[in-house]
């Protein structure tokens, strides 16, 4: 039986005393810097890019970038995660800026970077995927993405990157399930909802295409962002820095 979409979000039950606050099992690849005065809530995602091994190649799995790609591809990524994953929230009856700013890093959160491999392979080749802590996930450059490959990718990206962070909050179920509107898989319910004509749309919700959902249009990349609870979500599993 499919999910219906009443589910409510699992950061609902929790104080918002306690999201400002953070919790004990906090991320180690998350800092969190909250500043009470101004209302504003820093947050540096640590990010390490990698290229694809040598074996998934061969295996066709992947292409390796050469590195004026892969620098070029990090930085769209970067890019993607800071615009989708900022915005207002609400806690405790007050308005508070939180601005995610990813961070290159030799350790933490893994993530590599491809092109296409074999289309013999289909999705393995080159559909995104972050399984992370599990695995390593891939992020694929597809230049046949739409008519906007980059911000495509970018956007792509920042939806890769929220399935970790929800991972570790409420589990692989909530967090690949794309709260309860596709498979664990991520094959999309026909229960899930149409994508909203006006205002927000989810970045980590998988929707019914409509006329609404032009992948690749400009409505879609300028109206969609991380929900006010995903990100207060993050606020919450994110370790405290000074």
């Amino acid at each position: 039986m499919q999910p219906t979409l009443a589910m409510s979000h699992p950061v609902s039950t929790v104080d918002e005393h306690h999201i400002l606050k953070g919790r004990k099992r906090a991320l180690t690849y998350a800092i969190a810097r909250v500043d009470d005065e101004h209302k504003i809530i820093h947050i540096c995602l640590s990010m390490n890019y990698g290229k694809p091994s040598l074996l998934t190649c061969l295996l066709g799995l992947a292409k390796k970038p050469d590195d004026a790609q892969f620098e070029y591809h990090a930085r769209l990524a970067d890019e993607g995660i800071a615009k989708y994953w900022s915005r207002t929230i609400t806690l405790k009856g007050e308005a508070w800026d939180v601005r995610v700013r990813p961070e290159r890093s030799a350790q933490d959160m893994p993530l590599t970077l491809a092109n296409p491999g074999s289309r013999l392979l289909g999705n393995l080749s080159r559909r995104s995927r972050n399984p992370y802590p599990f695995f390593t996930g891939t992020l694929y450059y597809d230049e046949t993405d739409g008519a906007d490959p980059e911000r495509s990718y970018a956007m792509t990206a920042a939806h890769e990157v929220g399935h970790p962070l929800l991972t570790h909050a409420f589990g692989a179920l909530w967090s690949w399930g794309h709260a309860g509107t596709s498979t664990l898989l991520g094959r999309r319910y026909d229960s899930a909802p149409e994508c909203p004509a006006q205002g927000e749309i989810n970045l980590m919700l998988y929707y019914n295409r409509n006329t609404n959902c032009v992948i690749g249009s400009d409505s879609i990349f300028e109206r969609t962002i991380a929900s006010e609870d995903d990100l207060k979500t993050l606020v919450y599993i994110a370790g405290r820095g000074k």
